[in-house]
């Protein structure tokens, strides 16, 4: 697919919430080790404030974009999934979900196949709501990790989501967290960022295919093979 092609796509999907990323990793932001299980990524205001200081500004950006209806579903959104030549970089195999594209905001996606060993209730241990909750807290990607993002799978959206595809919707932010919301949803940490044209470059190289979005691979409970999965079902069907 030429490049041309694939930017067609992702232009007529765009969704803004995120601010512009400055800059990408190729490492994640893994949680620390300790004596068996990881450190909270998300803790008291004051112990990480000095991290959450950019995550505040993105988060605020992310809000003010979000005081119209929900984006409409035009059935066209994508996926990238990493090729072999990202081996033995931070994005191996990894499936990432497209959230925002385009101009001089560069690219944004999150990491879908990647829980941590992180719990929410470790992770959120003042939630109420989430201190009996085992699912895993997933790493979105390797820029503002001290971020929160959510993805919800629901029939009944609240103010604040923006829509991805069918009924899945996105949210910034613990509030949401918070919140008891009938459906699914998915907490990660930080997301993928691309500076202009970067991305673009990857998938000239090889880097990523682009696969158009299926709203049931999302909420994948065997994220471990959710790669394969992919690679296997979409063989000589990339977009």
């Amino acid at each position: 697919m030429t490049g041309a092609g694939w930017r067609a796509i992702l232009q007529a999907t765009s969704i803004s919430v995120l601010a512009p990323p400055m800059q990408r990793t190729t490492d994640y932001q893994q949680p620390a080790a300790g004596s068996g299980r990881s450190t909270p990524l998300i803790q008291s205001p004051g112990r990480v404030l000095r991290f959450l200081l950019p995550a505040c500004l993105l988060l605020l950006l992310a809000g003010q974009a979000w005081t119209g209806e929900a984006e409409k579903d035009d059935g066209k959104s994508v996926f990238l999934v990493a090729t072999d030549q990202l081996d033995g970089t931070g994005f191996e195999k990894t499936v990432v979900l497209m959230v925002h594209f385009g101009g001089r905001g560069g690219t944004t996606g999150l990491t879908i196949n990647r829980p941590s060993e992180l719990t929410l209730k470790e992770a959120f241990p003042h939630i109420e709501r989430l201190r009996d909750s085992d699912d895993a807290l997933y790493l979105g990607g390797p820029v503002s990790s001290q971020s929160v993002f959510v993805l919800l799978r629901t029939k009944q959206p609240r103010k604040g989501m923006m829509r991805l595809i069918k009924d899945i919707y996105f949210a910034p932010g613990h509030k949401i967290l918070a919140e008891t919301i009938e459906g699914e949803s998915r907490a990660y940490a930080g997301y993928a960022g691309w500076a202009p044209g970067q991305l673009q470059a990857e998938i000239d190289r090889g880097d990523w295919r682009v696969i158009r979005r299926d709203p049931d691979i999302i909420f994948d409970q065997d994220t471990a093979t959710l790669w394969q999965q992919l690679s296997r079902r979409w063989s000589g069907n990339w977009i």
